[in-house]
């Protein structure tokens, strides 16, 4: 039998007693899997576990939502062995999971696929030698995801995040950035929002966000930037875009290009965002790419 750990978030998700457990554990058990379960204590202790007992064990599952599978990710980083990794989606947005072709909501399957899935490599991001997950972002509605109170998220899911976002409509401030990217290439303006990422979703129910359909592990990176808002013919497009929960209409607002490194200089220090939680004020980030660092299940 595969011995597997199980470490799931038991603040994640809008319940919080967990009552889907003896599930998941059935349903890894007839995967033949020996399941040994933990649970984080305090914010990064998903990291710290794997570093701590990941080598013991065939394969590691992280359950809970992006920040707990991001904090998974820091472990996978120091682990003298990185296991090999399954995630089950059961936070309140899962982005991330958009990525892995999994089996809609049944939490059995779920499950089984995290034991059994297909694994295959990802790259990883590195922000100013902080490694993340998915997403670096800075601007308009970058704090949502980590301002929401918990209670709110447990109560009314990805609706919260929305019921936040409405309120800095009124408040959109752009940001002049200078960017340096591919060893000399120059671009500089003033943005909404800008964001760098390795990853086919961002943002729940958006589509098409970032453009195109990117390489998980093609050694490179998506930056993606909005500009302000010019005229009413912007306005009229940032409204469509809103509506159709589709940021590529943007088509006069979009600058989008991929790159394995990239530095952002800001007029002023700037609020970012890394897999959704707070990642500090900072005036110069440096972002590269990780190549082939994550080896994680996918459902086909």
């Amino acid at each position: 039998m595969k011995r597997v750990l199980l470490i799931y978030n038991p603040k994640a998700g809008r319940s919080k007693n967990w009552a889907g457990l003896p599930t998941i554990l059935q349903a890894m058990t007839q995967q033949q899997c020996l399941v040994t379960t933990y649970p984080t204590q305090y914010r990064g202790d998903a990291g710290d576990a794997i570093v701590r007992w990941g080598g013991d064990f065939d394969q590691v599952v992280v359950a809970g939502g992006d920040g707990t599978l991001s904090e998974a990710i820091s472990g996978v980083l120091r682990a003298t062995k990185p296991p090999l990794l399954g995630y089950l989606p059961v936070g309140t947005t899962n982005d991330f999971s958009r990525n892995l072709d999994l089996p809609g909501r049944d939490l059995a399957q779920l499950a089984a696929t995290a034991v059994s899935g297909v694994p295959r490599v990802h790259d990883l991001g590195r922000f100013n030698r902080k490694p993340f997950l998915y997403v670096a972002a800075f601007g308009a509605f970058t704090e949502v995801s980590y301002s929401t109170p918990q209670k709110v998220k447990n109560l009314l899911g990805y609706n919260a995040y929305m019921l936040e976002a409405a309120k800095e409509l009124l408040n959109l401030k752009p940001h002049h950035v200078r960017l340096e990217y591919d060893g000399g290439n120059v671009l500089e303006g003033d943005y909404l929002y800008g964001m760098v990422s390795n990853t086919l979703s961002v943002g729940g129910r958006f589509r098409n966000f970032p453009p195109g359909k990117p390489d998980l592990a093609d050694g490179r990176l998506e930056v993606t930037l909005i500009s302000p808002i010019r005229d009413m013919k912007d306005a009229e497009e940032f409204s469509r875009a809103l509506l159709a929960t589709d940021p590529s209409i943007l088509t006069s607002m979009l600058t989008s290009f991929s790159t394995s490194k990239v530095k952002f200089t800001a007029g002023a220090p700037l609020a970012w965002t890394l897999d959704g939680e707070a990642g500090g004020s900072h005036q110069e980030v440096e972002i590269e790419v990780i190549p082939n660092a994550m080896t994680i299940r996918h459902g086909k």
